[in-house]
C-alpha cells in the first residue's frame, strides 16, 4: 500500500505534502523513495539537457538554509509543531493552526479544499473515539505521533492506511498517547449511527 502511494504521480499541493511527510516519518519509506529517485535519475541522465538560470544554485542553497532554521522553530506557541514532520512545519510556519473541535477530536485544514481533495491534521485525544464513518472516496491516513486502532487493526507512528467507501470504521486514539495524523482525502466523510446526519452537516 505504501508503494502505491509513493508511486502515485504528484499532481497537487496536497498530494505533494502528503508524500513528503510519508518519506520523512518512516525510514523504510525514505529507502523506497530513494530507490525510486535513483530510477528517475537514470532516465534524467538519458534526457537532453536544458539551460538553467544563473541564480538557480543560490536558490537551492537558500532553501536548504531555511530548512535548517525550521528545526529551531519556537514551539512555545504550539507544542504540537514539535511532533510534525519538517515539511509540515515549513508549510505551517508563521500560520495559526485553526482547529475545529469535536469534543475530544480536533481537525485542522492544511490546505484549502481543491477538486474534492482535502489535507487535514487530525488530533485524537488519549482514548477518544471518532464516530463510525466511511468515505465517499479514498482516505490516506499517516500516523505522525502516537497510535490508534479500529476494526481492522492497530496502527503506530509511520504507518499509513488507505480507506474507501468499503471501510466502515471507528478509530480510537491510544489510551496513553492519543494520535496525531495527516489525512489526505478525496470526497466527503460519511458518518453513520445515531448522530450521523448531524455530524455530516458539521463535518462537511
Amino acid at each position: 500500500m505504501t508503494f502505491e502511494i509513493l508511486s502515485t504521480p504528484v499532481n497537487s499541493p496536497a498530494s505533494l505534502i502528503f508524500q513528503q511527510c510519508l518519506t520523512e516519518v518512516d525510514p523504510e519509506n525514505r529507502s523506497l523513495n530513494s530507490a525510486m529517485n535513483e530510477v528517475g535519475g537514470y532516465f534524467l541522465d538519458k534526457a537532453e539537457t536544458s539551460p538553467l538560470s544563473k541564480d538557480l544554485w543560490n536558490k537551492v542553497i537558500d532553501q536548504s538554509n531555511n530548512k535548517k532554521l525550521l528545526t529551531q522553530i519556537d514551539e512555545v506557541h504550539d507544542p504540537l509543531l514539535s511532533q510534525l514532520p519538517v515539511t509540515l512545519r515549513s508549510h505551517l510556519r508563521n500560520k495559526n493552526i485553526k482547529w475545529k473541535s469535536f469534543k475530544d477530536v480536533k481537525v485542522a485544514s492544511i490546505l484549502p479544499k481543491d477538486n474534492n481533495e482535502k489535507l487535514e491534521l487530525i488530533h485524537v485525544m488519549p482514548g477518544a473515539k471518532i464516530p463510525q464513518h466511511t468515505h465517499e472516496g479514498n482516505e490516506s491516513f499517516l500516523v505522525l505521533h502516537g497510535s490508534y486502532s479500529d476494526e481492522y487493526g492497530n496502527y503506530k507512528q509511520g504507518s499509513v492506511q488507505v480507506r474507501s467507501n468499503d471501510h466502515n470504521h471507528t478509530p480510537v486514539g491510544d489510551s496513553k498517547t492519543g494520535c496525531i495524523g495527516l489525512a489526505y482525502t478525496h470526497g466527503k466523510i460519511k458518518f453513520s449511527g445515531k448522530f450521523g446526519k448531524l455530524l455530516n452537516l458539521i463535518a462537511n
